[in-house]
């Protein structure tokens, strides 16, 4: 793993905003999540780069930092090799002016040869937006590179011509961004690997579109694909405020715990009001991370209390229908739905895993159970409907069932797609 690097960022490029932080602090917070410890920026304009990164800043923190100054007309290839921190390893040098999806940077810092990021075939959505960046006759080169020592010595000019003049030459090794996995773990759906430089004031638009839409994740049930929008709409502007991953969590948190024992003394109205409500907010917190890259390991606690409130909620509603003689066997139904929701945990995550060791979107089939499969959001509605045909009790009895036969079906596919992966991989043995 590498772990030091040289950025070339001059104002105002690099110091562009875009959905709240700067390019140079986007690229910076992104850099530390690959695990850079050290990194140097070489600057005409230094003392702007050191005051916009004098504020504290802890998704960039572990990150060592000095800036230096570099002539205008700079950004030469010897002020490169004299800046390097070691001799002996492979250098990432990147523009500091550059957007990069973080998938990109750990595909560059994995590779062992000296190595030119480029794009051989930029989609038609991003041409604007990358139309400033060097043409090679490897494609557009993003702005980074893993570069040896002994290489940079026998270069000359500024850091494009030199890496222009190796793709011609084919001294160093292409990472094509055409060529890398669509597929995104994390977001578990295809997005194709993006980058672009900053963008001027009329692309603006269309570059946080961009970043908006990478923190979308994928295989939506029903009632998210509704709040998909409205956590769009909230997130462009959430992400400009001081607002956190951490507080939005809270506040859901605070609100799940509120309609909880809103629904286990009965006020179903307000209940359904709330858990509405937390519906839209357990996406944002999740969505500003990313936005912001401020995802960390704490953020992980969201997903047990997610657990927990899958079970608080239908709990709670048990109770009340049993205390108040609507649904005598309410235990009953609980406990086939708190069983079934186990089971399908398990065949969700057969069916994640096997999609992710193949880097392939879940098949058509999983998405609609997916969609429509059983969960918190769709059992809202359930409870809605059944709240407005005044047969409150009976929504348990749906929730029970309707988990029930998600579980199996899941389970299913779950057996099915690890038959397909030991295929496979008996076809690509043999």
């Amino acid at each position: 793993m590498r772990h030091e690097c040289v950025i070339i960022a001059d104002s105002p490029g690099a110091l562009v905003e875009l959905c709240g932080i700067s390019i140079l602090e986007r690229l910076l917070r992104t850099l530390q999540r690959c695990g850079l410890k050290r990194a140097i920026v070489l600057s005409t304009t230094p003392q702007l780069i050191s005051d916009a990164l004098a504020q504290p800043s802890r998704p960039r923190s572990e990150i060592d930092l000095r800036v230096c100054h570099r002539p205008d007309g700079g950004g030469m290839i010897e002020e490169i090799v004299a800046a390097r921190p070691e001799t002996g390893q492979l250098l990432l040098v990147i523009r500091g002016d550059v957007v990069f999806d973080g998938r990109l940077l750990e595909l560059l810092l994995a590779q062992n040869f000296t190595t030119g990021l480029v794009d051989s075939s930029v989609p038609a959505q991003f041409e604007s937006l990358v139309a400033s960046a060097q043409d090679t006759n490897a494609g557009k080169f993003t702005g980074a590179a893993l570069l040896q020592y002994d290489w940079t010595l026998r270069q000359n000019g500024s850091f494009d011509e030199a890496m222009r003049a190796g793709l011609e030459r084919q001294s160093l090794a292409v990472l094509d961004v055409t060529e890398q996995p669509f597929y995104d773990k994390a977001l578990r759906r295809k997005l194709r690997p993006f980058w672009f430089p900053a963008p001027s004031a009329s692309n603006t638009k269309v570059a946080e579109g961009i970043l908006l839409d990478s923190v979308q994740k994928g295989s939506l049930d029903l009632p998210a694909l509704i709040h998909a929008p409205i956590e769009r709409f909230l997130i462009s502007h959430l992400c400009r405020t001081s607002i956190n991953p951490h507080q939005l969590t809270i506040a859901w948190i605070v609100l799940a715990s509120i309609t909880t024992i809103l629904f286990t003394f009965g006020h179903l109205i307000w209940g359904m009001v709330l858990a509405l409500i937390v519906g839209i907010l357990d996406g944002l917190d999740g969505k500003q991370a990313r936005i912001k890259v401020e995802t960390s390991k704490s953020g992980k606690l969201e997903h047990r209390f997610d657990s927990l409130f899958e079970v608080a909620w239908p709990s709670a509603l048990a109770y009340h229908f049993y205390t108040t003689g609507q649904l005598p066997a309410a235990f009953i139904y609980l406990s086939v739905l708190l069983l079934a929701e186990a089971l399908d945990g398990i065949g969700k995550a057969g069916v994640y895993s096997v999609s992710e060791k193949l880097l392939v979107e879940p098949g058509p089939f999983d998405r609609v159970v997916r969609l429509v499969g059983g969960r918190r959001n769709i059992y809202i509605w359930v409870l809605a409907v059944s709240v407005i045909l005044r047969v409150p009790a009976k929504a348990l009895i749906v929730m029970a069932w309707w988990e029930a036969l998600t579980a199996a079906v899941d389970l299913a596919q779950a057996a099915w797609s690890r038959r397909l992966l030991q295929r496979k991989k008996s076809w690509r043995s043999s």
